[in-house]
């Protein structure tokens, strides 16, 4: 199990068709790759949360929506934990974060890509503890 940290970008759109593809589209014709995305509706609105590279190419791209009426964009560093997919996995590494005092706020899952091991993505209350924790595990 590897764990490192990792910006995650999160912006939040209207409740329209077509929002979340023209993020997409627009990281995709910046030359930057989403390999994890989560979507919830917050406050009304939709809320992406998604972690590409390259980041300042990314960065740019929120930067150019926010110009055009959606946002506001977020920046937040988050616990990025890579490991092979198996039944328990998040369970083991919340249960691992809760004895050492480390709060997950939130959680989600992106697959596996081009044979590299799936990856979960926590937002914690200490992410230098939240690493240290688990890579003890290793």
């Amino acid at each position: 199990m590897d764990a490192t940290t990792r910006t995650e970008f999160s912006i939040y759109l209207a409740h329209r068709p077509g929002e979340l593809a023209g993020v997409l589209e627009a990281l995709d014709a910046a030359g930057a790759e989403a390999y994890a995305v989560c979507v919830v509706d917050q406050n009304n609105r939709g809320l992406v949360r998604l972690l590409a590279e390259p980041e300042a190419r990314v960065r740019k791209v929120f930067e150019s929506l926010v110009e055009a009426g959606a946002g506001p964009a977020i920046e937040s560093q988050v616990l990025v934990v890579s490991a092979d997919n198996r039944p328990g996995l998040v369970r083991d590494v919340a249960a691992q974060l809760a004895l050492a005092g480390v709060n997950v706020q939130y959680a989600y899952a992106a697959p596996s890509l081009n044979g590299e091991a799936g990856r979960c993505i926590f937002r914690v209350s200490n992410l230098d503890q939240a690493v240290q924790t688990l890579s003890s595990m290793a």
